[in-house]
């Protein structure tokens, strides 16, 4: 059983797309595996400093997306993808 995946959309500007885009082709990686293992390396920082892994489970995760549901009922926030 594959784990679930959610897309997350970033909305750049054109000089940084293509920043980034060198960069991960001169290591040999696609921008999306430059892009996770930056997010990971910063989030492994950010825990070591103290700000440790959010305490949610599933559980509560699944929770805090009905609820949205709910309060939302499926209208778009502004600025969210």
């Amino acid at each position: 059983m594959s784990a679930k995946r959610t897309r997350f959309t970033l909305d750049l500007d054109p000089l940084f797309q293509k920043r980034l885009k060198v960069m991960a082709t001169l290591k040999g990686m696609t921008m999306r595996q430059y892009c996770l293992v930056a997010i990971e390396k910063e989030l492994a920082e950010d825990e070591a400093k103290g700000a440790g892994p959010l305490p949610f489970g599933e559980k509560a995760l699944d929770r805090l997306n009905s609820l949205m549901g709910e309060v939302f009922q499926g209208r778009k926030i502004p600025g969210d993808s």
